[in-house]
């Protein structure tokens, strides 16, 4: 059995501890921008919180902050005809993969009261995240706080500022002020 060093356990819990900071805080603010945008979803969160776990799995649904996902093929797969060898790199696009058609009925539309399906946004199966529930834990905290203290309200979308980087997607900032 191999263990792993001390500097390596401190090395994976920074990992996880950043990568967990990035989603998490990623994910409430496109929360606030999808639920501005469609603020008939955002009155059903406000008038019964039993609406916010799936309006967690719908935002990671419909904008999910993890875009892509990087691994490499363990044996010969073929997908759509085209054989991935293994050993080879290949990629999950989230943002592609969480609007699927083929899976996802109105998949371009944001619902909070979409039945729940196979949840992408944070990994699945042997490559979930390791940290899912506590950022969907974190995620339901922030949205029940902002739908009790912010029922209604607005955002200045011209301030916002959009991070970049290469596999998260979402906002460093969103201005938002009180609904007049």
């Amino acid at each position: 059995m191999t263990r792993l060093d001390n500097e390596e356990i401190a090395g994976f819990a920074s990992l996880l501890g950043g990568a967990g900071a990035e989603t998490v805080t990623k994910l409430v603010g496109n929360a606030v921008v999808l639920f501005h945008r469609n603020p008939d979803e955002y009155r059903k969160v406000v008038a019964d919180a039993n609406k916010v776990p799936g309006a967690v799995e719908e935002i990671l649904r419909y904008y999910p902050p993890s875009q892509y996902q990087g691994r490499f093929s363990v044996q010969d797969s073929i997908y759509s005809g085209v054989t991935v060898p293994a050993g080879h790199p290949t990629i999950l696009v989230t943002g592609s993969a969480t609007r699927d058609e083929r899976f996802y009925e109105n998949p371009d539309t944001f619902d909070v009261d979409r039945t729940p399906s196979l949840a992408l946004g944070l990994g699945y199966g042997i490559h979930s995240c390791l940290g899912a529930a506590l950022a969907r834990m974190e995620s339901r905290i922030a949205i029940e706080e902002l739908a009790k203290r912010w029922p209604t309200f607005e955002v200045d979308e011209a301030g916002c500022t959009r991070v970049k980087m290469s596999n998260v997607a979402g906002y460093g900032n969103v201005p938002v002020h009180r609904a007049s």
